[in-house]
């Protein structure tokens, strides 16, 4: 099979402080990603996450500096979309309200707000607490992608709570299409084609074989969906890559096949819970039409790495656009296979 798990091994040598200034050794992995050949590294240093802090204060001056998705300010205080766009200016769905975003990042941008209430504990973010908003944001790209057939490319995006950029503590998550994909997105789509020049066989489905006969980093299968730790992780906690075995677009695919990316997430917030992780990123990719791709997501974990605050973000990811993990994602998988089971 042409998948390959490639990997640098290295070890940086010091005098140690904690150890009398003997001589020691820090070992390094540095990572190509099966699919993109992008690098990230890897290390196994014994970090524990701060205790998660008391939110009550952060919560109340939210609501106190206003939100706009609040039942009680919503419907003056936020957009409508074209009826020719969104018949009714805003999608409906269950608890869920999708509205125009104030600030788009494309030539279609949505906010799905999940429910009326300010703000959901992770460890509330159930399936069924959660799918409405999905559901909504789904029925947006369906709208779009029937009314203009140069629309492309589909994100479904989640930044919850601040340290994972989100600016509004009220739950929401953010809906995307457009004519020019991300850079990741583009990345990956080469990357799906030059694969299958070369093996004549796909990506995705050989990547799923690869990695649960590997078993180590195979969480497990919910429905169409595979849950895998990336082996190259994209945070400073290692992430969780979802792969739709069978479905390319958003703009195919129904509710019920798509409630297990959302149960198979919410497992994965359980997880974080129990690590006192309070915050995360989710983006969710999608094309209208493409033989070589796979809907497929990322669940990132963000955190304030230290009581002092700061971000686990640093001049490496942000400008040199190279990750590092400080947990190895196979030490990890054990504990969220067992969750992702219940």
């Amino acid at each position: 099979m042409p998948i390959s798990f490639n990997k640098i091994e290295a070890k940086a040598r010091i005098r140690n402080p904690f150890k009398d200034f003997m001589l020691d050794e820090i070992p390094l992995e540095i990572r190509f990603d099966p699919l993109t050949g992008q690098t990230g590294r890897v290390f196994d240093l014994p970090y524990r996450p701060p205790e998660r802090p008391d939110l009550s204060k952060m919560i109340q001056q939210s609501k106190e500096l206003f939100c706009p998705f609040c039942p009680e300010a919503l419907e003056k205080s936020t957009p409508l979309f074209p009826e020719d766009v969104v018949p009714g200016g805003r999608v409906k769905k269950g608890q869920a309200l999708l509205i125009p975003n104030l600030l788009p990042l494309d030539k279609y941008a949505g906010v799905s707000i999940l429910s009326p209430e300010h703000y959901i504990a992770i460890e509330d973010l159930t399936a069924e607490k959660i799918a409405d908003g999905f559901y909504a944001a789904l029925q947006f790209v369906k709208m779009i992608s029937r009314f203009d057939p140069l629309v492309n490319f589909y994100y479904i995006n989640w930044n919850y709570m601040p340290p994972a950029g989100s600016s509004i503590v009220h739950p929401h998550l953010q809906v995307n299409c457009g004519e020019v994909p991300t850079n990741q997105h583009r990345i990956q789509m080469e990357a799906c084609r030059k694969y299958y020049e070369k093996n004549r066989s796909h990506f995705w489905p050989d990547f799923i074989e690869a990695e649960q006969k590997l078993g180590e980093r195979f969480i497990g299968k919910k429905g169409p969906t595979y849950w895998f730790m990336s082996y190259v992780p994209q945070s400073f906690l290692p992430d969780i890559w979802c792969i739709v075995g069978e479905h390319d677009s958003f703009c195919g695919i129904e509710e019920d096949e798509f409630f297990p990316v959302i149960k198979g997430l919410s497992k994965i917030l359980k997880y974080f819970s129990l690590e006192n992780i309070y915050s995360f990123n989710v983006s969710i990719f999608s094309v209208r039409e493409d033989d070589y791709f796979r809907i497929n997501a990322r669940v990132c974990p963000r955190l304030l790495t230290r009581p002092i605050g700061n971000s686990d973000q640093t001049y490496l990811q942000i400008i040199h656009r190279e990750t590092y993990s400080v947990w190895p994602p196979e030490s990890v998988c054990q504990r969220i296979r067992e969750i992702f089971r219940e």
